[in-house]
């Protein structure tokens, strides 16, 4: 009886939300509609003056790019958990672009936790289960090191990630080449034992879970609360109570931990190992903060803002193989349909980030 009653609460809380913010959720409706037509209209223009049929490429580009769901659910799996990485901290008033990085030390970390535990235990579900908790702390710590350097020692996030993205990316490649390369093949990284791997379908289940509980923390606990109120205004935070440092430290925890769930499902359940230049992890990272802007930092619009990503990133492969078209248009009418979604809302969000920046 509990149970029902804390999910009829919680379905006629999620209805009321609903209703106050039908507005809301209409003119938030309206404005991505219209930013669709102008960003595909701007495409197939760039199309036509590149001497390609706009139709044809639209309808290979959505034809192939959703018709296969395992590889879509796969490719969108760590696209949801670096939209969230962008996304959280955004709420609480933090660009935090050190997603990149804190999905690679979720992978890396994953990947070896999870082959040793294998290896020792020779539970397959047991390394498993350690490797996502391991990737989940190695991406939350490496984050809360941007957190703690811009809390007590005033320096700009954004300034930090950078340096640390590029740090976490040798630093691991060099790891993998000197202490964990795969002896048959070495040019990759040891592998993730075959009775400790994941399907695709699995791994976004777990993503879907993991989303819909940051999901809860952020809009129905006192820690999300403080961490919203804080990003909007810092100043009525701190007037009402709040520390608006515990909740740039909690943003970027539960960001980065989303990161690192993100990459080691990544090697669990697609790619299972990472080669000696990190081509299938390197960029993940910064994709994420254009799903995140796409999904309008909401988990929810997040899930299918990454589904759309990944079915993009998908169709244009096929767009080259169909077409014999470069890879640099499909990249560039991907970013066109992107850029024209997210732009409206990336705008308000550089302009709210911005005016606190003047007044710290």
């Amino acid at each position: 009886m509990p149970k029902e009653n804390i999910l009829y609460k919680f379905i006629r809380s999620l209805i009321e939300k609903i209703k106050i913010k039908k507005h809301e959720y209409i003119m938030a409706t309206i404005e991505i509609v219209l930013s669709a037509l102008i960003g595909f209209l701007v495409a197939g223009i760039v199309l036509y003056v590149m001497e390609y049929d706009p139709g044809e490429v639209f309808y290979i580009m959505f034809n192939y790019g959703f018709n296969d769901p395992e590889y879509l659910f796969g490719k969108a799996i760590p696209l949801i958990m670096t939209g969230l990485a962008f996304s959280i901290p955004a709420l609480a008033g933090v660009f935090n672009i050190g997603g990149e990085s804190q999905l690679y030390w979720g992978a890396f970390i994953g990947l070896i936790t999870t082959y040793y535990v294998t290896q020792y235990t020779g539970i397959g579900t047991l390394g498993t289960i350690i490797g996502i908790l391991a990737g989940i702390l190695a991406g939350a710590a490496w984050a809360l090191l941007i957190a703690v350097l811009r809390v007590y020692r005033g320096i700009n996030e954004v300034i930090t990630a950078i340096m640390l993205n590029w740090i976490s990316y040798f630093t691991i490649i060099y790891l993998i080449i000197k202490f964990f390369t795969n002896p048959i093949i070495p040019h990759q990284s040891i592998e993730v034992p075959e009775k400790a791997s994941l399907t695709p379908y699995p791994g976004f289940i777990i993503a879907i879970v993991g989303t819909l509980i940051v999901y809860y923390l952020l809009y129905y606990t006192d820690i999300g609360y403080k961490m919203r109120v804080s990003g909007l205004s810092p100043a009525s935070a701190k007037y009402a109570g709040f520390d608006p440092s515990r909740a740039i430290l909690s943003s970027m925890i539960i960001g980065g931990g989303s990161a690192g769930l993100g990459g080691s499902l990544l090697i669990l359940a697609i790619s299972h190992n990472i080669d000696t230049t990190m081509s299938t992890i390197y960029g993940l990272g910064f994709t994420g903060i254009g799903v995140g802007l796409l999904g309008r930092n909401h988990p929810i619009g997040i899930i299918f803002s990454a589904l759309f990503f990944a079915g993009l990133l998908i169709g244009g492969q096929w767009v080259e193989l169909k077409t014999g078209a470069p890879p640099m248009l499909s990249d560039a009418i991907m970013g066109i349909i992107v850029i024209a979604l997210s732009a409206p809302y990336a705008y308000r969000l550089l302009m709210n980030y911005l005016s606190r920046l003047k007044k710290r």
